[in-house]
């Protein structure tokens, strides 16, 4: 099988999207002006665990907080990146915490065979969103060519799972292709390894590693490389993308349940915004300051990632368990894990109090939903 290391990276700015909240003594709960009367016993703070530095993907939490549509329900809701390792889904621990992670489903089966607990609560991309990047100056022009070579892989272990099965497809040995990941999620992906011959090619999300990749500045000259610096290598689409995930153990009491679900019927209602007013979403991250990213290529970002989310015929957040079991059977056929079902990774119990509770103006599906014609800043 491939090798999976770990990357060494210089720190340089570090992005602290969110931190857990003190929990202290608050007002009596009154219902939300979102999620109605998802209202716990006690304060709950909910914390979103995102791939990557802080950008695009962060706005709709960034949303929530702005609008304080779950402050009265005694509902916290943060982003913050993965922390890297072994660490990456490590929750909190706490009775008045709940962590949720928005992941893969190739990278929450392989955390799982190592002993972890996830179980998805929602879906959350309909489409993946990964891209193969290499010089487009470079050796490198077909996939056959990567043997031998090293890969960054901008995320967890087992988001490479599209790219492994493209790989062999193309008749390259995997265990001869050595893969990179981000010793810390939480720092802002460096072209400058792909551009110095470090790695052959990057694997990257389009709604931030990729323009990440667009934006980047030679030191000599200051000045963005562009799109046209690389190439992109084909890599077939395999699964819907990102999901919404949490331990299961720590979603046991009632008070963990609402909070979750109240924190669906919240995002739903934020990304629904995301998708009608990209500007408006953009503005709210840069001003927050928790990304590095200026306004224009957050609002890229967050154009990239809708392209991934909508149209949802389904709804946002509504849990496909087919298309669940065609990864996990991916996974199997690639070796990533033994032979799984579905069934046994799926909670509906929070998402059936989140159906209960969606606001009346709000369009999960975003069936009319257009991309707009943006260029990378």
């Amino acid at each position: 099988m491939f090798r999976r290391t770990a990357a060494a990276l210089s720190v340089g700015l570090l992005i602290v999207a969110g931190c857990r909240p003190h929990l202290g003594p608050i007002a009596t709960p009154t219902p939300s002006s979102v999620a109605g009367s998802l209202l716990p016993k006690t304060a709950m703070a909910v914390a979103l665990h995102y791939p990557g530095a802080a950008g695009a993907a962060y706005a709709p939490v960034v949303s929530i907080g702005v609008s304080g549509v779950l402050a009265g329900a005694n509902i916290s809701v943060v982003a913050v990146p993965y922390e890297g390792g072994e660490r990456s889904f490590v929750g909190a621990g706490r009775t008045d915490t709940v962590d949720l992670f928005l992941s893969d489903t190739a990278s929450v089966l392989t955390a799982n065979a190592a002993g972890n607990d996830l179980v998805m609560i929602a879906s959350l991309q309909r489409s993946p969103a990964w891209r193969l990047m290499t010089l487009a100056g470079g050796e490198i022009k077909r996939l056959d060519q990567l043997q031998g070579t090293t890969i960054y892989i901008d995320g967890l272990p087992g988001d490479e799972l599209p790219l492994v099965s493209s790989l062999k497809a193309a008749g390259v040995d995997v265990a001869k292709v050595k893969l990179l990941y981000p010793e810390i999620p939480a720092v802002g992906l460096d072209p400058s390894r792909l551009l110095d011959g470090t790695v052959a090619a990057m694997f990257v999300r389009s709604f931030d590693g990729y323009v990440r990749l667009a934006q980047y500045a030679k030191p000599d000259t200051s000045v963005s490389v562009g799109e046209s610096y690389y190439l992109e290598l084909p890599v077939a689409p395999l699964g819907a993308g990102l999901g919404i995930w949490a331990s299961a153990a720590s979603i046991v009491s009632d008070d963990a349940k609402i909070a979750t679900a109240a924190t669906l019927v919240a995002l739903a209602q934020s990304m629904a915004q995301c998708r009608d007013d990209v500007p408006t979403c953009a503005s709210l991250v840069a001003e927050s300051s928790m990304s590095d990213l200026s306004v224009e290529v957050l609002a890229w970002g967050i154009n990239a990632l809708n392209g991934s989310l909508w149209p949802n015929e389904q709804g946002l957040f509504a849990i496909d368990r087919d298309a669940l079991q065609s990864e996990i059977d991916a996974a199997v056929a690639a070796g990533f894990v033994t032979n799984t079902s579905a069934d046994s990774l799926i909670n509906r119990e929070i998402y059936g109090l989140a159906d209960e509770n969606w606001p009346a103006n709000v369009d999960r599906t975003g069936a009319n939903w257009t991309p707009l014609e943006l260029l990378v800043p």
